[in-house]
This record gives structure tokens, sequence and C-alpha cells, in this order.
């Protein structure tokens, strides 16, 4: 599982940032012109829905460059540690781009997106389970893991803040078009299958036998 956009030169990928932001201003500026001379203004508020679904193009790069973000695998990422807690963040419609073949129908897909949490959660465990602090926190918002497996990790579900569920509103379309690019057809994910989780680290460390039993599994 490789990650074709970090296997880019420094140059490529400043030239793909670019041309992504040129895009976007294009694009924002377009609509703005058709929504003038139409007098359908209402137009004008495809321009967040567009920069929410270019956002992840932009953001991850930038921030893994800058180690806000951290890749363990391509399809598992966390945030720097702060105040005990870690939040973490499964592969965007970004990630999915440069990692997916064409060819691959939805259940390699569908596979692939759960081998690269459990690689990425294996990854994570190697790093802090020889220091492992009790009062770390793992938590993370997910429309893919349902309760049995995020158990299966060492999580369990909790309420999700008003914050956190305001975000995942704004950005269901986004959402909604990585949801059909794993399933390659339109598939609305459903609100009730977010869901946020959470795990102290010692818990999710715990884990760790089984989750290389799945990632054998997952690798056949």
């Amino acid at each position: 599982m490789q990650h074709r956009f970090y296997q880019k030169t420094e140059k490529e990928q400043r030239l793909f940032l670019m041309k992504v932001g040129a895009v976007l201003v294009l694009m924002s500026a377009l609509i703005l012109y058709i929504s003038y001379l139409s007098g359908l203004y209402l137009l004008a508020g495809m321009i967040p829905v567009l920069i929410l679904i270019a956002a992840p193009f932009i953001d991850l790069p930038m921030g893994k460059k800058s180690g806000s973000f951290i890749y363990h695998s391509p399809l598992f990422i966390t945030e720097k540690p702060r105040d005990n807690k870690i939040t973490i963040h499964g592969g965007t419609l970004f990630d999915y781009v440069f990692i997916m073949e064409k060819n691959m129908d939805a259940k390699t897909r569908t596979r692939m997106v759960f081998l690269g949490y459990v690689k990425g959660l294996l990854n994570f465990i190697s790093q802090y389970e020889h220091d492992a602090n009790e009062d770390i926190t793992l938590r993370g918002t997910s429309y893919i893991l349902n309760e049995r497996t995020a158990k299966y990790f060492g999580f369990t579900p909790v309420n999700t803040d008003i914050g956190q569920l305001i975000i995942l509103l704004l950005n269901y379309i986004p959402l909604t078009i990585s949801n059909s690019f794993i399933k390659k057809r339109l598939t609305f994910p459903r609100l009730s299958d977010i869901k946020t989780y959470e795990g102290k680290l010692s818990d999710v460390i715990e884990q760790k036998p089984k989750l290389i039993q799945l990632k054998a599994r997952l690798e056949r």
C-alpha cells in the first residue's frame, strides 16, 4: 500500500498543490460569474462546498510537512498529542485517490481501508507501547467503523460533541464523495453510522495480538 503523492518529489508536490489552488480559484470565480449573470445568487453557496472538497488535498500535505499530521499508514493519521489526547483520522478522498487503483472493485477498496486502519494502528502501537502514558486518550470519528469493529480495536463509542457534529454536517457532501469512491457507486453515509470513539492508549495496546491476527486475515 503506497501513497503515490508522497512518492513525488517536493517540486512535484508543490506543483500539485498550486494546481489544486488554481482550479479552486477558477471554479469559484466561474460560479460567482454565473451567479451574477443569472441572478441566482444562491449558486454562490457552492463555493464553500468546493472548498471543503478540496481542503484535504491541501491541508494534509501541508500538515504532514509541518508535523501537525502524522501518517502511521497511508490511511491512518493522527494529530499531535494535546492535553493527553490524540485525535485520529482515517483516510480522506485525497488519500484514496493516491492509493487506490481504478480497476479495484468495491470489496477490495473496502478491505484496503480496513487494512490501512489496522496497519496504521499497529505502527502507532509500536511507537508508543514501550513508553505508554496511561493518561493518553485516543479519539476519532468514523462513518466506516461500527461499534463491534471499534471494540476490536480497543475503542468504545462516546457522544459526539456539538462542534464535531457541526463539522460532520458541513462535510456531508465530501463524506458522500469519499464513500462513493470506495463503493464505486453513489452512496450516502447515514448520519446514524457516524460515531465518535475513544480508547485509552493502554487498552488499545492490549489489542495488539488481535490486530496482528486481523492484519494477516486482511492480507490474504
